[in-house]
């Protein structure tokens, strides 16, 4: 890609993927109204909301620069919807993540506990999956629909257009 379309289909990415994250979870603290998922030292959801959104801009920045790498290293996209892409990215995070996982197990010395971080690796990915493919569709949108001006969206015929060149007899 080039450096701007590069960077502004970075930025939307990031900013789709990270907000496809927290507003879910925000509204799930929020409706649960319990003491799920907060890490804060006061015990209330609305408390771990503002953990949230207090995290988000560092969510964007990371995302930022992760999508940025995605992009730089993968190819130009030619359609919006590349399984293919994806599959490449989920494959590549997934040895990172868990090569992450089994060197903190190895340098803490709890190599017995490893099948338990296995499990709990697999379900974050799949966790992260989501607003990784949100990402990744929301930037190839960007780049191909509004940056890339050689590829031009075609919308539906309209439902009379094949009798456009139907003469009338004059009255």
């Amino acid at each position: 890609m080039r450096s701007w379309s590069l960077l502004f289909s970075a930025l939307c990415a990031s900013i789709v993927s990270v907000l496809s994250l927290v507003l879910p979870f925000c509204l799930f603290l929020k409706l649960y109204h319990g003491d799920l998922f907060v890490a804060a030292s006061e015990r209330s959801a609305q408390r771990g909301i503002e953990v949230m959104l207090y995290l988000t801009p560092f969510l964007m920045i990371m995302a930022f620069v992760g999508f940025w790498l995605i992009f730089r290293f993968l190819r130009t996209p030619h359609k919006m919807f590349e399984i293919q892409r994806f599959f490449t990215v989920i494959r590549c995070l997934g040895i990172v993540w868990l090569g992450l996982i089994f060197l903190c197990q190895f340098l803490d010395g709890r190599m017995a506990e490893i099948m338990e971080s296995l499990i709990f690796a697999i379900i974050s990915l799949s966790v992260f999956a989501v607003p990784l493919l949100i990402g990744i569709w929301s930037g190839n949108y960007i780049y191909l629909k509004k940056l890339n001006k050689k590829w031009k969206f075609k919308p539906a015929l309209p439902l009379f257009r094949k009798y456009k060149r139907l003469q009338f007899p004059p009255l």
